[in-house]
């Protein structure tokens, strides 16, 4: 199945000037920046790039729990704009290609980052092992993340 391509990085306007607006108050003001993310999102619910600001804005602001739901929520609507299965147990090598696909890893590989922040290590590791096997090259990095699970 060769996915559509897609740009994950398209954003109408009102919503970018919303989450630029929410990127530029997060640290004076997070609870503003958490609202502006919030109406962003309500507009292009179907955005990446929303997804991955509401990750690193809830990681930074240590609310693991909402950064790994913001996380997951993000990993599956790339695996649906990817045509992937919804559960990332299911996908293999030969089904990943394209912008939606690699963002996909991209955020699963940063679920299992947050799994870590929420003390979840066994969790961390069963989605380091799949991107491992997804991952073989290690391009998206996740080394770093099973490096830093290994001294736990």
């Amino acid at each position: 199945m060769s996915p559509d391509p897609v740009d994950i990085d398209s954003l109408p306007a009102e919503a970018l000037e919303l989450l630029e607006r929410g990127m530029a108050q997060y640290r004076s003001d997070p609870a503003g920046a958490e609202m502006l993310f919030g109406i962003a999102r309500s507009q292009a619910p179907c955005s990446l790039p929303l997804y991955r600001a509401l990750v690193k804005f809830y990681n930074r602001e240590c609310q693991f729990d909402a950064a790994y739901d913001m996380a997951a929520l993000g990993m599956r609507e790339a695996a649906r704009l990817g045509q992937l299965p919804p559960d990332w147990r299911d996908w293999t090598l030969d089904m990943l290609g394209g912008q939606a696909a690699s963002f996909a890893l991209l955020t699963l590989k940063a679920m299992a980052f947050i799994e870590l922040r929420r003390g979840n290590t066994s969790a961390s590791v069963e989605i380091l092992d799949q991107l491992e096997r997804l991952d073989p090259s290690d391009g998206i990095g996740s080394s770093v993340v099973a490096s830093l699970a290994a001294g736990i």
